[in-house]
C-alpha cells in the first residue's frame, strides 16, 4: 500500500530509480523484442540456422545477449518470431488471420475478387518468407520445437483457407459438388510454399507471373462457371489494383 501510493501502479522504476510509466515500458520491451526479431531475420536468412548465435543476434540488434535470453530464452523461440515479422509487414507482426486483407478478402463480392486478393497477399508471405524457408527446415529437423511451430503455422494456414471456402460456399460460389473442406483442401494444396518455391526460386518465374498462374487454377478449380467467367474474363473487375493483372492478360488461358 505504501509502495503503491508513491509510485503508483502503472508506473516502474528504472536502473537510475527514475519513474517510468508502465505504458512507455511495455512500448520499449516490445521494440526491443522487434528489433531482435528482424536481426534474427537477417543473419538466419543469412547464415542459416546452425551458424547464427544468440551472441551475434545480439549484435545485430545493439542489444546485450542476455537481454535476447530474457526476451525469447532459447534460439528456436527467436526463429520463431523472426518467421512471424518475416511473413507479416514491416509493421505487422499478427497473425495471419487477424490482418485487414483477411477481412477485405471475406467481405468481397465475387469469388474472384475473393480468391484475387487472398493470392495477392498470401503470396507476398510467400515472398517475404523465402530467403528464411532453408533455416527453418533445417531447424525443423533439428528442434523439434521449431518443428511443432511450423506445423502450427502450416495448420493455421490451412484452417484460414478453409474461412475463406467457407464464406465462398455461403455465397454460392463453389463450382457444384465440392464442399468447404474439399475446396479448403485444394486452396491448400496449390496456395502454398513449397509450391512458391518450385515455381519462382527454382523455375525463374516472376512473382506476378506465379500470382496469375495461381489465381487462374485457383478460379478453374473452385468456382463456378459463371463466377469462373466473370473472374477470367479480359478486364475483370476482381483484378483491379492487382500486381498480377498485366500478368494475367498475358497467360492467354480462358
Amino acid at each position: 500500500m505504501f509502495g503503491s501510493s508513491i509510485i503508483g501502479p502503472m508506473s516502474d522504476v528504472n536502473a537510475n530509480g527514475a519513474r517510468v510509466a508502465a505504458p512507455a515500458r511495455r512500448l520499449r520491451a516490445a521494440a526491443t523484442r522487434r528489433r531482435i526479431g528482424e536481426a534474427a531475420f537477417r543473419l538466419f536468412a543469412l547464415k542459416g540456422y546452425a551458424a547464427t548465435t544468440m551472441d551475434a543476434i545480439a549484435r545485430d540488434a545493439g542489444v546485450a545477449v542476455q537481454t535476447v535470453y530474457f526476451t525469447f530464452h532459447t534460439k528456436a523461440a527467436v526463429l520463431i518470431e523472426a518467421i512471424k515479422i518475416g511473413g507479416g509487414a514491416p509493421a505487422d507482426a499478427v497473425e495471419v488471420m487477424n490482418r485487414p486483407w483477411i477481412e477485405v478478402a471475406l467481405e468481397a463480392e465475387t469469388g474472384g475478387r475473393r480468391l484475387a486478393v487472398i493470392v495477392e497477399h498470401g503470396t507476398d508471405i510467400y515472398s517475404r518468407l523465402a530467403p528464411m524457408y532453408p533455416a527453418v527446415s533445417a531447424a525443423a529437423s533439428i528442434d523439434s520445437d521449431v518443428g511443432e511451430a511450423w506445423q502450427r503455422i502450416v495448420r493455421g494456414r490451412r484452417e484460414g483457407m478453409r474461412r475463406i471456402t467457407q464464406a465462398m460456399a455461403h455465397r454460392g460460389e463453389l463450382r457444384d459438388g465440392l464442399g468447404t473442406d474439399r475446396a479448403a483442401d485444394i486452396m491448400s494444396a496449390v496456395h502454398r510454399h513449397e509450391t512458391y518455391l518450385a515455381l519462382v526460386a527454382e523455375s525463374g518465374w516472376s512473382v506476378e507471373a506465379y500470382k496469375a498462374w495461381l489465381y487462374v487454377t485457383l478460379a478453374r478449380q473452385l468456382l463456378t462457371d459463371d463466377q469462373a467467367k466473370r473472374a477470367l474474363a479480359p478486364g475483370s473487375d476482381a483484378l483491379v489494383g492487382m500486381s498480377f493483372a498485366s500478368a494475367r492478360a498475358e497467360l492467354r488461358i480462358r
